[in-house]
């Protein structure tokens, strides 16, 4: 309740920003994730909505699924729009939220090697989820679809912070003293 008392004034807000920076940041870069995340997963849906509509190099995803007896249409979609919104999630975490010090090529491409391996794990998870939600259960509603892919996003924005806290930004610990995060 105090932290709340302390948003009314401007030195409080500041304070409370100070603070809770990174998870303000982290939210706010989360939800534009979210935004890339969704408008091309429901743009892929509209332009490749079965798999006789994809083009022949990409049916290879279809057969992910057929092999448990089930075709997917959701698959393809959040590969799609997962690759697109890691990227984005990559840029703006690396530089605005976990602050990386990162300042050469190498260690560069080691954050974004350890970021997408993070990510490919909350990748099956996004597959997964969608996967029982929607292909498993049969249910074709748009709104249901939608309320799905929320959940969905959910569960792995909360798993990629912690991901992206403790093993792929974490900070170096000096001798001297601990790194403040």
């Amino acid at each position: 309740m105090e932290a709340l008392k302390s948003l009314k004034t401007k030195d409080g807000r500041r304070k409370f920003y100070k603070d809770h920076k990174q998870l303000i940041l982290y939210f706010v870069f989360g939800v534009g994730t979210t935004i890339v995340s969704m408008v091309t997963y429901y743009i892929c849906r509209v332009l490749l909505p079965n798999k006789e509509s994809v083009p022949g190099w990409l049916q290879w995803i279809y057969s992910i699924t057929g092999t448990f007896g089930i075709e997917s249409n959701t698959a393809l979609p959040v590969i799609i729009s997962w690759f697109l919104s890691v990227t984005f999630a990559f840029v703006t975490n690396r530089v605005y939220v976990f602050d990386s010090n990162a300042n050469t090529f190498g260690k560069v491409m080691s954050e974004g090697l350890l970021f997408y391996a993070s990510r490919i794990a909350t990748l099956f998870v996004d597959l997964l989820i969608m996967f029982l939600l929607v292909d498993l259960t049969g249910i074709q509603n748009f709104i249901y679809e939608f309320c799905a892919k929320v959940f969905s996003n959910v569960v792995v924005l909360v798993l990629n912070f912690i991901l992206s806290k403790f093993f792929v930004f974490r900070k170096k610990q000096t001798k001297d003293k601990p790194v403040e995060r």
